[in-house]
C-alpha cells in the first residue's frame, strides 16, 4: 500500500506550490489504483497507459509526481521523460471578442468575485498559483514580489485594474487575498478551471479557450499588439529568456492557414 498521505505532507514540507502538490498526489493516487507498489516494471507499464491516453506535457508531470515519491520514499529510480514538440504558436487561446463576452455575462449576472478575479488574470499575465496569492495591499502598492518557479519576480498591477475593481478591494482587509472562493478560502487552478467550463456553457464560448492559462496567453499577445517590446514582455511574464516569449510573435495556425490561402495564387 502506498504512503500517499505520508508523501502529501513531505510535498508540502518542501514548500511546493499547493496546485503542484495536487497534481503530484493526483498522480500517485492513480497510480495506486494500478499497482500495489512503485517497482521499474510497475512505473514503465503507468508510463505506457499514460502516453495512449494523454499528452507529453500531462506524462511527463504524471511521471514527475511519481519521481518525487520515490524521492520521498528512497526508491531508487530512473524514467526518460516523453519528448514533447515545440512549439512554435499558441492554440485555443480566448479572442478580444469571446473575452468581451465573457466579461458582458458576468456583468449581466453581477457576478462581481468572478469579473475580479478574470480581470485580474487578463490584465497581469499572472499564473494562478501567482495570482491566489495577490493581496488587496499589493493592488494598492501596485506590485507585488514573490517567488514563482524558484527565483524571484516582481508583478506590476496596471492602475486601470486597480481603478476598475476598486468597489471590490474595498470590501476587503489590506492582508486579504483577492481570489477567494465563495466561502472566503483559498482558490485553486482546480476550481478555476471548473467554473470556467460552466462559463463556456452559459455564455456560449468555446470550451477549448476556457481554461486558467488562456488568460495569460491573452495577455501576452495583446500586450505585444499595443506595445512592441518583447523583452518588457518577457520581464512581465516571468520568463527567463527572451526566446521563450517570441512565441507570441508568431501567428496561430489557423492565421498561418489563411495567410497562405490569400498568398498562395500560382
Amino acid at each position: 500500500m502506498l504512503d500517499i498521505a505520508g508523501y502529501k505532507n513531505y510535498l508540502y514540507e518542501e514548500e511546493l506550490s499547493a496546485s503542484t502538490i495536487e497534481a503530484y498526489i493526483y498522480s500517485i493516487t492513480k497510480f495506486a489504483t494500478m499497482f500495489d507498489e512503485v517497482t521499474k516494471s510497475n512505473v514503465i507499464l503507468y508510463k505506457q497507459w499514460l502516453t495512449q491516453n494523454f499528452k507529453p506535457k500531462t506524462v511527463n508531470l504524471r511521471l514527475t509526481g511519481i519521481m518525487r515519491y520515490c524521492d520521498y520514499k528512497e526508491i531508487p529510480m530512473k524514467i526518460k521523460n516523453i519528448k514533447e514538440p515545440k512549439l512554435t504558436h499558441f492554440e485555443n487561446v480566448i479572442t478580444p471578442e469571446q473575452y468581451d463576452k465573457l466579461i458582458a455575462g458576468l456583468e449581466a449576472d453581477n457576478n462581481e468575485r468572478w469579473l475580479v478575479h478574470i480581470k485580474l488574470l487578463a490584465r497581469t499575465g499572472m499564473r494562478v498559483n501567482e495570482a491566489n496569492r495577490v493581496k488587496k495591499c499589493d493592488l494598492l502598492r501596485g506590485y507585488v514580489t514573490m517567488n514563482a518557479k524558484a527565483h524571484m519576480r516582481t508583478i506590476l498591477f496596471p492602475k486601470s485594474l486597480v481603478d476598475d475593481i476598486s468597489h471590490y478591494l474595498d470590501k476587503l482587509e489590506d492582508n486579504d487575498t483577492v481570489m477567494q472562493s465563495a466561502r472566503g478560502g483559498p482558490i485553486t487552478d482546480r476550481g478555476i478551471s471548473e467554473a470556467l467550463k460552466k462559463f463556456a456553457i452559459k455564455y456560449d464560448i468555446p470550451k477549448e479557450v476556457m481554461h486558467p492559462h488562456s488568460f495569460r496567453h491573452f495577455f501576452a499577445i495583446e500586450f505585444i499588439k499595443r506595445k512592441n517590446d518583447i523583452a518588457l514582455l518577457a520581464d512581465l511574464l516571468g520568463h527567463g529568456s527572451v526566446n521563450v516569449t517570441q512565441i507570441y510573435l508568431r501567428q496561430s495556425q489557423e492565421q498561418q492557414k489563411r495567410a497562405i490561402d490569400e498568398a498562395v495564387d500560382w
